[in-house]
């Protein structure tokens, strides 16, 4: 993926993290990206640091899907 499009995607999953934060309390699984100085908006960094940052933020929000999506499940009679 060129860095372009890294940052591009960086940015999306931030935009998604900040529409979560302002739903609902986000839990500390988001301390270690929210701490992390690397921001979409940072492009003068590495594509490294960008990627690392991503791949963070995709995971946290993954695991916080899943565990939104395990608590609306409706147990079968």
């Amino acid at each position: 993926m060129r860095k372009v499009e890294l940052i591009y995607l960086h940015a999306l999953l931030a935009k998604t993290h900040d529409y979560l934060a302002a739903r609902h309390d986000l839990p500390e699984r988001f301390d270690e990206y929210e701490t992390d100085e690397i921001g979409p908006y940072q492009i003068q960094r590495r594509k490294e640091d960008h990627e690392s940052a991503t791949r963070l933020l995709a995971e946290r929000l993954a695991d916080e899907v899943a565990d939104d999506e395990r608590e609306l499940e409706v147990p079968e009679p």
